[in-house]
């Protein structure tokens, strides 16, 4: 799919986890504005809360779109209007939940219009289809597990990609890199999920700067 030709713009999501939200705060200031969304991950809201995370960095950064991986799988309707109510613009649910809970999760982000991601971690092909069908303004999330480190990152999104014909939005995290970007724009990739290619390098803001320009090449 040619990108430019459909008038999409990919977006980058820079994934911050396992710091502190001092730490979290300076990472977002040094990403230089280049990141379109901010992901806040699991670990830092579980260690300081949703409050303490997304509450604290969304008071400093009012105009950054934040995303609180939350990772919900049951309690959905609970779950989004805390996280939304704490400040953040999309949070994340499982997509293995119960199909009641995601439309939990659905009725809440439609009553804040606002955005929200189906993680597709472990998600079975029939379930997929069911997702595809019930939810289909959603973020749909290509998820290579992290113990996976990357390998067969590439295989996972011209597969997953194939399957997801028809959903508008499309996101891929695990072992993202530069030089995976090609097949990420080939497969009409929306949201490239990048985590510690970038917050745990030397030059954060030049790096997010490198796949920012990358992307809308």
């Amino acid at each position: 799919m040619d990108l430019e030709m459909e008038g999409k713009k990919m977006r980058l999501q820079v994934a911050i986890d396992r710091v502190s939200p001092e730490r979290a705060d300076e990472i977002i200031r040094l990403t230089g504005g280049y990141a379109d969304i901010i992901e806040v991950g699991t670990s830092l809201i579980k260690d300081f809360g949703l409050a303490g995370s997304v509450g604290v960095l969304k008071d400093r950064y009012p105009e950054q779109c934040i995303l609180a991986d939350i990772k919900t799988c049951d309690e959905g309707e609970y779950e989004f209007r805390e996280a939304y109510k704490a400040g953040c613009d999309i949070p994340t649910v499982m997509g293995f939940s119960s199909i009641s809970t995601i439309k939990a999760c659905q009725r809440v982000a439609v009553e804040y219009q606002k955005e929200y991601m189906i993680d597709l971690l472990e998600v079975p092909g029939e379930k997929l289809e069911e997702l595809k069908k019930e939810f289909p303004e959603a973020i749909f999330c290509v998820h290579l597990p992290s113990d996976n480190q990357g390998r067969g990152l590439e295989d996972l999104v011209v597969h997953m990609c194939g399957q997801l014909e028809g959903i508008k939005k499309i996101a891929v995290a695990g072992g993202v890199t530069l030089d995976t970007l090609e097949i990420m724009k080939k497969s009409g990739v929306d949201i490239v999920i990048v985590g510690g290619a970038i917050t745990r390098g030397r030059d954060i803001t030049g790096t997010t700067r490198e796949f920012s320009e990358a992307i809308r090449r």
